[in-house]
């Protein structure tokens, strides 16, 4: 059979193997093969995204309804300023992302990752701040969507103190199935999920929670912060342990829930986790954030049993 008579499955298998970061890398020159196979990869290639906040700024705008219609793995991934807008486009991004959640029914999982830039020639240099961006807004239409795996990892930037995320996530994360979790300031009011006779069943699944934050220069780890109350690392891990193990005994869908933290400020160092719903808390050699893309969790050992 020729290639270009190949049937539409077989085209979207191969195309959906090779992966849009692939394709876009090779500027999808296999799609050459004839104007058949970039009629079928098009609608394909904007099915898994992955760009900084300032790439989704600057689409053009007749692209935004494309990727409501065929989007389905969002990822923003933003390495320092340049991948952040500026401040009179900020607007604009909050336009975007609600537009792009809000009652779609295709979008299945969304992934926010904020990395600062480490400069060895100015190590020094404080981390990116993005205190004009208020993702409230944002966060209260993911219930209207069919998303299901959600990713929050901002070890590289910090919001204003003004904004308390954890209460408008908590009111979220049921309606999710997976959850990952790594912000610099985090609390237990992002475990005090709804209750109540009225309230839907929760649907989530797996859920992890990192409490440490590498640092911008890679050597050394610290530690998330409480959103509104002063004290230790220690006792933000511990209050989050205990309430986490509560939720995990209302919560009889959970199949997965760890809060995991570096053992030690060095990032090399060893990874505490502890398993909310066995009771059995873990340490896994070096710094280790969840499990998923292709990171798998290496062989624990066994610190203490419930």
């Amino acid at each position: 059979m020729m290639l270009q008579t190949l049937p539409v499955e077989i085209i979207c298998t191969i195309i959906r193997f090779i992966g849009s970061d692939q394709l876009r890398k090779q500027e999808a020159c296999c799609l050459s093969v004839c104007k058949r196979w970039y009629a079928i990869a098009k609608p394909l290639l904007l099915e898994d995204l992955k760009l900084s906040a300032t790439q989704l700024v600057h689409a053009p705008h007749n692209v935004q309804p494309k990727l409501r219609t065929f989007l389905r793995h969002l990822t923003l991934d933003v390495h320092g300023p340049k991948g952040w807008p500026a401040e009179q486009d900020i607007t604009k991004l909050n336009e975007i992302l609600t537009l792009l959640v809000e009652r779609n029914n295709r979008l299945a999982s969304f992934t926010l990752r904020v990395r600062s830039e480490f400069d060895p020639a100015s190590p020094l240099t404080p981390r990116q701040r993005y205190s004009s961006w208020d993702p409230t807004r944002f966060l209260s239409i993911l219930g209207t969507s069919n998303l299901s795996h959600l990713v929050i990892d901002t070890f590289g930037s910090e919001l204003s103190s003004a904004i308390h995320l954890c209460p408008q996530l908590a009111l979220q994360i049921p309606s999710l199935k997976s959850v990952r979790l790594r912000m610099r300031r985090i609390c237990r009011q992002i475990l005090e999920f709804p209750q109540g006779d009225n309230v839907i069943r929760s649907q989530l699944e797996s859920l992890v929670i990192n409490l440490s934050v590498p640092s911008v220069d890679q050597f050394f780890a610290r530690f998330s912060r409480h959103c509104t109350e002063p004290g230790l690392s220690s006792e933000l891990y511990d209050e989050m342990i205990t309430t986490g193990t509560e939720i995990a005994r209302q919560t009889p869908r959970l199949k997965v829930f760890k809060i995991v933290c570096y053992r030690h400020r060095i990032v090399c160092s060893d990874t505490v986790v502890m398993n909310c719903i066995t009771g059995i808390k873990t340490m896994i050699p070096g710094s280790w954030a969840w499990g998923d893309e292709g990171d798998p969790e290496p062989d624990p050992l066994i610190l203490t049993n419930r």
